[in-house]
């Protein structure tokens, strides 16, 4: 009981403040005795007339760092708690040397967070699995439409099909997103990974009946990331400004140096009180009539920050949205 009573905020305000009280009393005593003595010998005593005001300052100086010296594990701990995000698994408050009234609600805290966790790990393997045992049946499905006659009826079932293995890759990325960390990030050539990208998409592009561009300088764009991750995150851009232009219209990729690439559509563009949500997970925009699940974007915003890079969306010139990733500088 005693060695955690001398752990306690209670006893080290105590203790402090009681030596402060000491020292006042020492230093007030040997005042005392210093102006008896002054007095007796007929010596002048002005020295007391400013050393007084000094003197309070000093103790009322002792004080707040007493104050603040004691509620500092407390701080310590609440800017441990504001940094806990849902991408930072396993991270915990440490006690530290936090007094002993809050230690029961730190080991609290704690537990709720390894409940949280577990549930979120369990959810996500809900997820990777589900997804998995889906693609094989998506897989056999498309086949057998494929070999149907073709028809209406037909294309509106492809169609169907494509968006559902669209959908169930998306669930995969994700809950590979969030269970595994990105390797180690090494050398992309920013502009050859967006000529890849757009290389492979031009064709499904000119089938929804849209263009597509590339704008990249001759020379390297050099930046540190994960290709696969970053290929995958363009794709999604790609094909959410492609969902949004205009039949006809053309969607342009431009690179440019210093780690900068965009993509830029011609659609109805995005307002502005919708662009805080843009990257959240299952969300889509009211009255919205293409069919999803609202993951692309937030795939994108996931990778984005494995990697440091500042993701924004910008007017086009003329209407439209552009979307802006900007990879941090070396």
């Amino acid at each position: 009981m005693i060695a955690q009573w001398r752990t306690s905020l209670e006893s080290k305000l105590i203790l402090r403040l009681a030596a402060i009280h000491g020292l006042a009393l020492v230093i007030g005593f040997l005042a005392l005795a210093r102006r008896h003595y002054l007095l007796r010998h007929g010596i002048s005593d002005t020295i007391v007339v400013w050393a007084f005001p000094l003197f309070a300052l000093a103790v009322l100086g002792v004080v707040i760092y007493t104050v603040r010296a004691s509620l500092r594990p407390l701080i310590a701990a609440s800017r441990q708690a504001a940094a806990i995000v849902p991408g930072k698994a396993g991270t915990r408050l440490e006690p530290g040397k936090a007094p002993a009234e809050i230690l029961p609600f730190i080991h609290a805290v704690n537990e709720a967070l390894e409940r949280l966790d577990q549930a979120f790990q369990s959810q996500r393997r809900f997820t990777a699995d589900a997804a998995h045992e889906l693609r094989t049946p998506l897989a056999i499905l498309t086949a057998g439409i494929e070999a149907l006659p073709p028809g209406e009826a037909v294309t509106r079932l492809g169609e169907d099909a494509a968006r559902m293995s669209r959908l169930v890759n998306q669930l995969l990325r994700v809950a590979r997103l969030d269970s595994q960390p990105l390797p180690a990030l090494q050398a992309v050539d920013l502009g050859a990974l967006a000529a890849e990208v757009v290389g492979h998409m031009a064709p499904w592009i000119y089938r929804q009946g849209r263009e597509v561009a590339l704008e990249a300088p001759d020379q390297p764009v050099p930046i540190q990331g994960d290709e696969e991750a970053l290929s995958g995150a363009l794709r999604n851009l790609i094909e959410n400004a492609v969902y949004h232009a205009p039949a006809g219209s053309e969607v342009l990729v431009s690179v440019s140096q210093g780690g900068r690439i965009s993509v830029i559509d011609h659609g109805a563009g995005v307002p502005l009180e919708q662009r805080p949500h843009l990257f959240e997970r299952f969300w889509r925009a009211p009255g919205t009539r293409r069919r999803g699940a609202g993951l692309g974007l937030s795939i994108v915003a996931t990778v984005a920050q494995a990697h440091g890079v500042a993701i924004s969306v910008e007017d086009t010139p003329g209407g439209g949205a552009t979307f802006v990733m900007e990879f941090p500088k070396r």
